[in-house]
C-alpha cells in the first residue's frame, strides 16, 4: 500500500493502514465528504450558470451576423447594430450573478470570489451578497 495517497491532502498513506482506507484522518473524511456535498448542492445553480451562458452566446452570434457589409438605406438601418447587442450586457450581468451563485454554494469564499472579479471580499459580498431570484441565505455572508 506504499503508493497509496489521502484523498483529501495527498499525503502517502501509512504502511499500517487500514484496508481501504483512503484518508489521514477522520476529520480530512468528513472535509471530503462535505465538499462534496457542496458541490452537488451547487448543481442547480452550475446548470443557471450555463443556460445564461449560451442565451448570451447566442446574443453575441446573432449581433455578429448583423455586421454585414450591406448598406441599409433609410431609417431602419439607424441603430440596427444597438438593437442587436441591447440585451448582451445585462444577460453578462446575469451570468455573473449565477457564477457567483454557483461558487457560494460550492463553498467559495467572499475572498476567493472577490478575487475572481478583481474587487475585494467586502466588495464582492456587498454587490452579489444577497441575490435576486436566490433562496435566502444562499449567498450572504459567513
Amino acid at each position: 500500500m506504499g503508493d497509496a495517497r489521502c484523498g483529501w491532502c495527498g499525503d502517502p498513506l501509512p504502511e499500517s493502514a487500514a484496508r481501504g482506507r483512503r484518508y489521514c484522518h477522520p476529520a480530512q473524511r468528513q472535509a471530503a465528504w462535505r465538499a462534496r456535498r457542496r458541490w452537488r448542492a451547487a448543481a442547480e445553480a452550475r446548470k443557471e450558470m450555463v443556460l445564461v451562458g449560451a442565451e448570451l452566446l447566442a446574443h453575441v452570434r446573432a449581433a455578429a451576423q448583423h455586421t454585414d457589409d450591406t448598406p441599409w438605406r433609410g431609417k431602419a438601418a439607424a441603430g440596427r447594430h444597438c438593437a442587436a447587442v441591447a440585451h448582451v450586457p445585462g444577460l453578462a450581468g446575469q451570468l455573473v450573478h449565477s457564477a457567483v451563485l454557483a461558487d457560494r454554494r460550492a463553498g467559495a469564499s467572499w475572498a476567493q470570489i472577490g478575487a475572481g472579479l478583481g474587487i475585494s471580499a467586502e466588495a464582492a459580498r456587498g454587490r452579489y451578497g444577497r441575490t435576486r431570484g436566490s433562496p435566502p441565505g444562499a449567498c450572504e455572508g459567513r
